[in-house]
C-alpha cells in the first residue's frame, strides 16, 4: 500500500479556492436539504464523494 507522507500546498491559495468555493457548496447544501435530505446525510454524502476524489488524486486506496 502506498502511504501518503506529505501533500504542500500554498495556505493563500488554499484560501483563495475556499473563497470560490464556498458560495457555491452552501447552495448546494440548501438545494440539497430543500430536496427532503438531513443537513447530517447532505455532509456525510459530500464528505464521502471529496474523500473519494481525493483518494484519486493522490492515489491512494479510498474505503467505500
Amino acid at each position: 500500500m502506498e502511504e501518503l507522507h506529505s501533500i504542500t500546498v500554498s495556505n493563500e491559495q488554499l484560501e483563495d479556492c475556499r473563497d470560490v468555493i464556498e458560495p457555491d457548496l452552501q447552495d448546494l447544501i440548501r438545494t440539497t436539504i430543500a430536496s427532503g435530505f438531513s443537513a447530517e446525510e447532505v455532509l456525510i454524502a459530500i464528505s464521502e464523494l471529496v474523500a473519494e476524489d481525493f483518494a484519486a488524486v493522490v492515489k491512494v486506496p479510498s474505503v467505500h
